[in-house]
């Protein structure tokens, strides 16, 4: 018997919606917006652009170039407009970063790490809950990358995150499911112990330059929102004839306190992970895949604020609530998704009573 291929986002959209789970997933409509959602473009690039610098040392703000000249997303016009805006955004971010790991000599920074994978695609056993190897589910996806720590020699795996806050996705970071199961997978395809998680995260905002004071001077206000390393860049530019000791006259004290917001914009943050963890979440997994192919499988919505606000079926599933015609909606205005998985129906199932006879 052929496997079902269970993937991690297939599973964390079951567990929160069922709903949207039956619109987006590979194992059943397989469907996504006809236009492109603009933040998950933006982050491709960001993404995009580290992968070939670390992977052949491309040059970030080349990468980033040639995305822009391949074409625009498919947008709406609206989001045409605002994405054409946040160019100069991306543009900043990604200087900003390329000088933060110009100048960085802290434990993880890239000075310290050996990239052995990037943008890698897997499909893995999942494990049964009594250890064996399942003969029913595969674990299919793509992790951003390992790498090893030079001086300690450990094995992590590579999560670049961007977020509009780098200290709230830090105190979310300890249950993230998909890296856990990155985790499980890297390990069996390079054959080396994985301790954990190292995230590359990303403020998603540029710095904002001082302002040129009448003096000729830059203004040294306190709410200046950079890092001392953009600062102490835009000071080159300005006075290109200073050296150090004058700098450090007129702007040490600035720059001293701009030190501390580094870790607002950028942070490496390490989370171990101990085997028992990991062997857990497969548990998990696995109990959620048998759910997810009962041929009577429930598909009942799951409201809440935050998963509604952000969802991209929410049209369908309002209308679909008041009794409306929910399918034009679905016909207008989504996809298959590209490139296109077969989805699997009941009849491509061999149902051995799942619930009641699982394997293990």
């Amino acid at each position: 018997m052929e496997q079902i291929r269970i993937h991690i986002s297939d599973v964390r959209q079951f567990r929160q919606c069922r709903r949207a789970w039956n619109w987006s997933s590979r194992m059943r409509q397989n469907l996504e917006p006809a236009v492109t959602y603009p933040p998950f473009w933006t982050g491709r690039i960001v993404h995009s652009c580290l992968e070939h610098y670390y992977r052949d040392g491309t040059p970030i703000l080349d990468t980033y170039a040639k995305e822009l000249e391949e074409g625009m997303p498919n947008l709406w016009p609206m989001e045409k407009e605002s994405f054409e805006k946040n160019e100069q955004l991306m543009y900043d971010m990604l200087l900003h970063y390329q000088m933060w790991q110009d100048q960085d000599t802290k434990m993880y920074s890239d000075k310290n790490l050996e990239f052995i994978s990037l943008e890698k695609e897997f499909e893995v056993a999942l494990p049964t809950p009594g250890g064996r190897i399942s003969k029913k589910f595969g674990l299919g996806g793509r992790f951003d990358g390992v790498v090893r720590h030079i001086p300690t020699g450990e094995y992590w795996i590579w999560e670049t995150k961007t977020t509009r806050s780098v200290q709230e996705l830090v105190g979310s970071l300890a249950n993230d499911e998909q890296c856990g199961v990155y985790m499980y997978a890297a390990s069996r395809m390079l054959k080396v112990p994985i301790v954990g998680v190292l995230y590359n995260m990303l403020r998603k905002k540029g710095p904002t330059s001082p302002k040129m004071l009448q003096s000729g001077l830059l203004s040294k206000e306190a709410k200046v929102d950079c890092t001392a390393f953009w600062y102490l860049a835009t000071i080159r530019r300005t006075h290109p004839d200073w050296n150090d000791d004058t700098i450090q006259e007129f702007y040490g004290d600035i720059l001293q306190s701009l030190r501390d917001k580094e870790t607002t914009y950028f942070m490496r943050y390490p989370v171990y992970r101990t085997p028992l963890e990991i062997k857990n979440l497969m548990v998990n997994i696995y109990w959620t895949a048998c759910e997810m192919i009962k041929p009577n499988v429930k598909l009942y919505p799951s409201p809440g604020w935050l998963a509604c606000t952000f969802c991209t079926f929410k049209s369908p599933c309002v209308t679909m609530n008041a009794g409306g015609n929910f399918q034009a909606l679905i016909d207008s205005e989504y996809q298959l998704r590209v490139p296109f998985e077969p989805t699997l129906t009941e009849d491509d199932i061999t149902m051995e009573s799942h619930a009641h006879n699982p394997e293990g």
